[in-house]
């Protein structure tokens, strides 16, 4: 959800807050899992395990809705919060769903907010790397990949702050535009994919039968 012209639309702490309090009203209510997020000051990060798609996109509708009404009612102002519709990138598998994990947690860094990841308090960072749950990550929950990395929960933070820290060294502070695309997997699949999403726009294009 990132602002118009890159204007901040969630920039105090208190925007924060509620940001993710409609959230965690409307998560409960439904099967989709949030995974991880990070919150900017014009834009959020989040990953979610999708179960139900028809529910995933009401779910969005209804928390911008929602957020957009209390922006635009504190700062006095009218329309759009955000610039455009989410965008929303299918993951391939689990090492995937890590990188792009590491690409939101590294996210405060790149932008120059912070040094260290796990300082910054808008971010599940933290949870992941040093098991500091705050209120409004009551329903974060852990993908598969990183259950996996340990049968303890100290063995999987620490696992995970190793892979966190060569990810930085090699490619954090780099900025990418997988997220950006469609599609997020080996190039295989994503071709794969990308053509199947293709053929189907092409058929919607038709015209209809006289």
């Amino acid at each position: 959800m990132r602002g118009h012209n890159r204007e901040p639309n969630i920039g105090t702490d208190d925007e924060k807050l509620v940001y993710l309090s409609y959230l965690n009203e409307l998560l409960p209510k439904q099967s989709n899992e949030l995974n991880c997020f990070a919150l900017m000051p014009n834009h959020t990060h989040e990953e979610f395990d999708i179960k139900d798609k028809i529910a995933f996109s009401n779910l969005m509708r209804d928390h911008h809705s929602r957020y957009g009404m209390f922006f635009n009612r504190k700062h006095n102002r009218r329309g759009k919060v955000a610039y455009q519709r989410p965008k929303t990138c299918l993951i391939e598998d689990n090492e995937y769903s890590m990188r792009a994990t590491f690409y939101i947690h590294a996210n405060p860094v790149r932008a120059g907010i912070t040094k260290n990841a796990s300082s910054y308090r808008w971010s599940t960072h933290r949870l992941y790397a040093l098991g500091k749950r705050e209120a409004f990550m009551i329903h974060v929950k852990f993908p598969k990949w990183y259950m996996d990395l340990g049968s303890t929960w100290e063995e999987r933070r620490r696992k995970y702050r190793r892979l966190f820290d060569a990810y930085l060294r090699e490619s954090g502070l780099i900025s990418q535009r997988f997220l950006y695309n469609n599609f997020y997997g080996n190039s295989n699949w994503t071709m794969d994919h990308t053509e199947t999403i293709a053929q189907w726009r092409k058929s919607k294009s038709k015209s209809p039968p006289q």
